[in-house]
């Protein structure tokens, strides 16, 4: 049965789609067989992975996940990755989808075939964010070292704890992105996002590096760009085995 992977976070601009992009290409270098399911209206994790820019304007994609009557036909990308494409359309499914009815799809994904299947979701807490929490083995929280958007990451966690309430099991994270180490105030939320969150904690962070965003709008993962220091993309590359997927 395939594993899924939800990349999620309430606050926006926390580089969810470049990560989950990632863990699905590493997780391809690994032999893995990985599907992308895009579920958030934007695009990104999309264009990234298919270098078609335009993609969000095309309807049909991820929509089918959420009605148990829609084929789930995926397609190939250029980086080897199955993709269920986001698309303004989405918001739709926010009017029409109960999550309750969603919730009860998930085996109808997990019985794809492939190894793992990563969801990027939206950065707000409706049905297609909540869904994908529910359908999710594991959740990956990328967050950034400031008060804003940890109150973000603080949100996702409380959805995450009522869902283990009603019965679902959860492997969750915290990893903190575009880090700057040389900020005392960045050190200080890291230290106290370690200390609240000591066993869902990522004690490596991201750090800033202008590199991540350009190797992504070239279609390539971030350890397969030249200006990248070695010590960077080996972190990058390693996001499965750091996060606890394999």
């Amino acid at each position: 049965m395939a594993q899924i992977v939800t990349v999620t976070n309430q606050k926006g601009g926390v580089g969810k789609s470049t990560i989950g992009v990632n863990i699905a290409i590493a997780l391809k270098e690994l032999g893995k067989k990985v599907l992308l399911i895009d579920v958030d209206g934007q695009g990104n994790s999309s264009a990234t992975v298919s270098r078609d820019a335009r993609i969000n304007q095309r309807p049909g994609g991820s929509e089918c996940v959420f009605y148990a009557d829609k084929p789930i036909e995926p397609t190939s990308t250029p980086l080897g990755i199955d993709l269920l494409h986001g698309h303004t359309g989405l918001e739709n499914v926010d009017r029409e989808v109960k999550a309750e009815e969603a919730a009860k799809l998930k085996n109808r994904l997990s019985e794809l075939d492939y190894d793992f299947i990563i969801i990027d979701t939206p950065p707000s807490l409706g049905v297609r964010q909540l869904s994908a929490l529910m359908w999710a083995d594991y959740a990956v929280i990328p967050t950034k070292a400031s008060s804003l958007d940890v109150q973000g990451t603080a949100s996702t966690i409380r959805v995450i704890r009522s869902l283990e309430k009603m019965g679902l099991q959860i492997k969750w994270k915290i990893i903190v992105n575009m880090f700057v180490n040389t900020s005392k105030q960045q050190n200080t939320m890291l230290d106290s996002l370690r200390q609240n969150f000591p066993n869902n904690f990522v004690p490596i962070p991201l750090g800033q590096r202008v590199g991540v965003s350009d190797s992504l709008a070239i279609g390539k993962p971030v350890w397969e760009y030249s200006n990248i220091p070695r010590e960077v993309a080996d972190s990058w590359r390693s996001l499965p085995n750091t996060l606890g997927l394999i």
